[in-house]
């Protein structure tokens, strides 16, 4: 048992000098030191029982919340302490430690398993003031046991804070969802966790409820179990490997796939990461002939399954082979995987607790969209999203949809009219007719059809007339899109260009979403809107003209972000399409200096 323990269970940590006796207080008419009713102390741990050393901790207390700030973590901490006349929250009416300590250091202690890291809560430097305080010379003043009370407080309710919402602030890196995230009860999650002494419980409530956050921090142990066992070994360079090769490669192949569990060892099944572990301390054991021995060179059948296992939760071109792309992919270091799995539980505490009943998500790093019903994911398909250069990235944030939109228009954006139309157009008198264009004074169905003069070339040039294609199988948006108006002018809608679909890597379009399946995610839309059947969809999208449907019930829409994820494969990894882990993880260590070393930022 550790000193602290061994302090915290004797249960005797009494104020210096203050007299304090086991023999019952008389209450006093003297007015309480605050005037707030306590909801989650008894009568004898409020100051207004006529014990001298109560109203000195209360009056300690007040002088600490002095100087406390009036951001989220400081308002909540002031709030409980108004709420309980000042009394200490982890030390009773005698000034001994409550159970509750414990089970907040023992939290404290384990959130890097939320991805977050306990120093950034004042871990150490609490646990060395608890340590000083049993092997000093007597007990803690009324000030001494004040400030550490205060700063306890300020631990749990940062640590609530960042759990709940996560590190990085308002700004740029993190995403404007359509609904405000609903204001949480820090203070009364500090109550809870005071009045109940199990602070794991008070925080469990605060967590992201979602299954996605869930099998992410079940990820996040493995792949570091992984990292101390000591990793995978690299696959050096060399030709491309494949069925029926022997190369000297292999064996270090095979070690690093049952590392990671796409391989099993001989005595697993390696359908999971966890199995992993188990192929790290058995990988250099001698082996029987055959695909089971990784020391074999053979470039064998089951070795290219675990390859495709391996490049499907890495959204490589399945081939089971291994060439430049899967190498690279197979060498980035398990510590790295470790680092990219805690940068995307933290973009998870970003999201709101409630997604909606019915919503739809796109994850623009997979390249794939969701439907979801009920909490089930009854839809998926690929998805063509933004480049990664001049600006045309997909904007990570959600709306409502509001309205579908069959055979539209599309009204070309001004900068790709002047940058990519007007050449063309001042080419070749034909090309705007050829390709459906029309020049208009404005965006609106009724708009005025121009003629294609040099002249209103030169002013869509110049902004001053606007380019639209008509609908139809040419148009740029295909058959349908999918309006939930917003800032950036980004939707969801159908493609003409369906080869695009069969890539790995598909970011083409200049910031809206292409679906590839535009017809079911219609479907998908219109199920509850009345009279919209299978039949009426199909007609809507091959005859006649535009046709706009409003819904009776807006649709959430999510464009999220997460270049590490789990799904019924496994855990899955892709590339930082717009290099937003980098500053994200920078965003999350930032340091901010509040009015006391607590914790790392206050928020």
């Amino acid at each position: 048992m550790n000193a602290f323990n061994r302090w915290l269970w004797a249960g005797f940590f009494v104020m210096a000098g203050t007299g304090c006796s086991t023999a019952p207080q008389q209450r006093s008419d003297t007015p309480p030191a605050a005037p707030a009713q306590s909801t989650t102390t008894t009568d004898s741990d409020r100051p207004n029982s006529g014990s001298a050393p109560r109203v000195a901790r209360a009056r300690a207390i007040a002088s600490e919340l002095d100087a406390l700030s009036e951001d989220t973590v400081d308002s909540a901490v002031a709030g409980y302490y108004a709420r309980n006349a000042n009394a200490p929250a982890w030390f009773d009416a005698r000034g001994r430690a409550r159970p509750a300590i414990k089970t907040l250091l023992d939290a404290l202690s384990r959130a890097d398993r939320q991805g977050l890291v306990s120093a950034d809560y004042g871990y150490d430097a609490i646990a060395r003031r608890i340590e000083g305080a049993e092997a000093g010379p007597g007990a803690l003043a009324a000030g001494q046991l004040a400030e550490l009370d205060v700063r306890l407080s300020r631990a749990f309710v940062n640590y609530a804070v960042d759990l709940h919402k996560g590190r990085v602030g308002e700004g740029n890196l993190r995403p404007r969802w359509y609904e405000d995230l609903p204001p949480a009860d820090y203070t009364g999650a500090l109550s809870r966790a005071t009045r109940d002494g199990d602070v794991g419980a008070a925080l469990d409530k605060l967590r992201p409820p979602h299954d996605g956050y869930t099998r992410l921090v079940k990820a996040l142990a493995d792949y570091r179990a992984i990292a101390d066992a000591g990793g995978w070994p690299m696959v050096e360079d060399g030709p491309l490997l494949e069925i029926g090769m022997r190369d000297a490669r292999v064996p270090a192949l095979r070690k690093r796939l049952q590392a990671s569990g796409d391989l099993a060892p001989a005595s697993g099944t390696g359908d999971h990461v966890e199995d992993g572990v188990d192929g790290l301390e058995t990988m250099d054991d001698s082996a029987a002939e055959g695909t089971s021995n990784t020391r074999s060179t053979r470039y064998d059948a089951r070795l290219a399954e675990a390859v495709e296992r391996f490049q499907r939760r890495h959204g490589l071109k399945v081939d089971g082979k291994v060439g430049p792309g899967t190498r690279a992919a197979l060498n980035v270091p398990a510590s790295q995987r470790v680092r990219q799995i805690t940068i995307n539980l933290e973009r998870w505490r970003w999201l709101p607790a409630d997604l909606g009943e019915r919503y739809v998500m796109v994850n623009i790093p997979e390249y794939r969209l969701r439907a979801y019903e009920g909490g089930r994911s009854t839809l998926e398909m690929r998805v063509v999203v933004g480049e990664s250069y001049d600006d045309r990235a997909t904007p990570v944030f959600s709306d409502a949809m509001e309205y579908v939109v069959f055979r539209p228009y599309w009204n070309v954006p001004p900068g790709i009219a002047a940058d990519e139309i007007v050449p063309e157009a001042r080419e070749d008198s034909g090309y705007l007719e050829a390709k459906n264009y029309e020049i208009v004074s404005r965006f609106t169905p009724d708009a005025e059809i121009l003629p294609a003069t040099p002249e209103n070339i030169d002013k869509v040039e110049a902004g001053d007339l606007y380019v639209r294609q008509r609908g139809g199988n040419q148009n740029a948006l295909g058959l349908v899109k999918f309006m939930f108006p917003n800032e950036y002018a980004v939707y969801l809608h159908d493609s003409p260009a369906e080869q695009l679909f069969t890539r790995a890597e598909r970011d083409f379009s200049h910031g809206c979403v292409r679906v590839q399946y535009p017809d079911q995610l219609a479907e998908f839309v219109l199920s509850r809107q009345a009279d919209w059947d299978s039949a009426r969809i199909q007609t809507a999208l091959h005859e006649g003209e535009r046709e706009q449907v409003m819904l009776d019930e807006a649709i959430p829409v999510y464009l999220a972000y997460w270049t590490a994820f789990v799904d019924d494969a496994g855990v899955n990894f892709r590339a930082d399409l717009y290099d937003n882990d980098d500053r994200v993880e920078a965003a999350m260590r930032q340091v901010n200096n509040g009015p006391t070393a607590t914790a790392a930022g206050s928020r």
